[in-house]
């Protein structure tokens, strides 16, 4: 059978007593530490609402520029070499097109 194998250096790990920071600290001292925690995190709360108010201001102001119309851009040179001959006679002698 065999062995698992074992590292050949000590393991070094944290030693000490366990407990987390807050543990260890006074009650007046944990009262100050919650105190600004939560100033900063409504800070940071602030922040991240400034910026998606932001994002979907410029977002919306892309969304409503005004979208040109190709088709009213095209001017008559553009519908003259487009155009097929019948339709340049209709437009001529009837006037009417398709197209215009």
């Amino acid at each position: 059978m065999c062995s698992t194998p074992r590292p050949r250096t000590q393991v070094k790990g944290k030693t000490g007593t366990s407990g987390s920071v807050l543990s260890k600290m006074s009650s007046e001292a944990r009262s100050r530490f919650a105190e600004r925690a939560n100033i900063a995190q409504e800070r940071r709360h602030q922040v991240a609402m400034k910026e998606r108010q932001h994002n979907s201001s410029v977002k919306n102001a892309l969304h409503k520029a005004p979208k040109k119309n190709q088709k009213s851009q095209r001017n008559l040179s553009y519908w003259l070499v487009s155009a097929s001959l019948k339709e340049i006679f209709t437009r001529l002698f009837w006037g009417k097109s398709k197209h215009i």
